[in-house]
């Protein structure tokens, strides 16, 4: 797991859907399947708001899911808040990057993203880091993982609610022909 320099601050474009946020850095994760997986993390010895970016393609359909680890040492002057993780179509690398913002999580302890078509994504982890009143300055950061596996298909066998429903709507078929034979 290596955990990565200082990011500078980063900013969210709100003036259009299709405007992504702008990431001064940012991080390759490479391929990851379906299957895969990757590390990423980051360390911070500053107060400020970052948006730290890790793009990573995927070569079929796939589920993601995730989870973080706020690294922060008691009685440290520094504070972190990881606030959101963020998933983005295309990659956000650089101030030219572009993409469409496809989803946000305000839980980054635990993060999912359901049925990613093949192509470049970027995750971008949003956090706040705050002086506190601790005794010493030390850095604080964030470790997380990011897994891919195959998107799940809907099984092609009817549920048994759906059996059960057509069964009944077959009986009531066969009533009315039934009683329509009497009459």
């Amino acid at each position: 797991m290596k955990l990565k320099s200082v990011v500078a601050v980063a900013a969210l474009v709100a003036s259009a859907p299709s405007m992504a946020a702008v990431c001064t850095g940012g991080y390759g994760l490479g391929t990851l399947g379906p299957p895969g997986a990757s590390w990423f993390g980051e360390s911070f010895s500053s107060r400020g708001s970052y948006l730290d970016c890790y793009s990573f393609s995927l070569s079929g359909t796939a589920d993601s899911f995730g989870g973080t680890i706020e690294l922060d040492p008691m009685l440290n002057r520094l504070d972190i808040d990881l606030t959101s993780i963020q998933l983005y179509s295309g990659a956000l690398m650089g101030n030219t990057g572009n993409g469409t913002l496809l989803a946000t999580d305000n839980t980054p302890g635990l993060f999912s993203f359901g049925a990613l078509a093949a192509g470049t994504y970027t995750l971008a982890v949003a956090s706040k880091v705050t002086a506190d009143w601790g005794l010493w300055n030390a850095p604080v950061g964030y470790v997380g993982l990011l897994v891919t596996d195959r998107a799940s298909v809907a099984s092609p066998a009817p549920e048994p609610g759906a059996m059960a429903l057509m069964l009944a709507g077959l009986v009531g078929v066969g009533a009315a022909a039934r009683r329509r034979r009497k009459d």
